[in-house]
């Protein structure tokens, strides 16, 4: 139990099953649903800063993470969410001892400088989705809830 902890107070993540399955049959053999909690505003001093913009899944526009499936020698990654594979720009100088910050285990959280390929740098958007399907008492404490937690957020 403390390795989920641990792991929840690096990222301010909580999911699941802990791991994104690694193939095709595996996605189709859960039987509880592959999701994730995310604490964006967790302060965590530790988070490096790469000064370029992030490598894309060219199918579903994630981002190469230390989930990805790499092949060293064909430069090449598997997206874990589409499994899609995608070639390494050129200038990558991929190897075993030579990783890009992203797939090291301790970066599952990393933040990236705007490029122009990026675009400018766009303030955070908070989206609260909620189940109305209650009680009047139930809303009542809910919009409650609500309004304290948007006073907690960044204007």
């Amino acid at each position: 139990m403390s390795e989920f902890l641990e792991l929840e107070a690096q990222d301010g993540i909580r999911m699941t099953w802990n791991v994104i399955p690694g193939t095709k049959q595996d996605a189709a053999n859960c039987v509880v649903p592959v999701s994730a909690i995310y604490t964006p505003l967790k302060p965590n001093p530790a988070i490096p800063v790469l000064p370029y913009g992030p490598l894309r899944c060219r199918m579903c526009r994630s981002i190469l993470n230390p989930f990805s499936i790499v092949d060293y020698v064909a430069k090449i990654w598997v997206c874990p969410f589409c499994f899609q594979r995608n070639h390494f720009p050129q200038h990558y100088s991929i190897s075993e001892s030579n990783l890009p910050a992203e797939l090291f285990p301790q970066y599952t959280t990393v933040e990236y400088m705007s490029t122009a390929e990026t675009g400018p740098v766009v303030p955070p958007v908070f989206l609260f989705v909620v189940d109305t399907c209650m009680i009047e008492e139930e809303i009542g404490y809910l919009k409650s809830a609500l309004a304290q937690a948007i006073e907690l957020l960044p204007d």
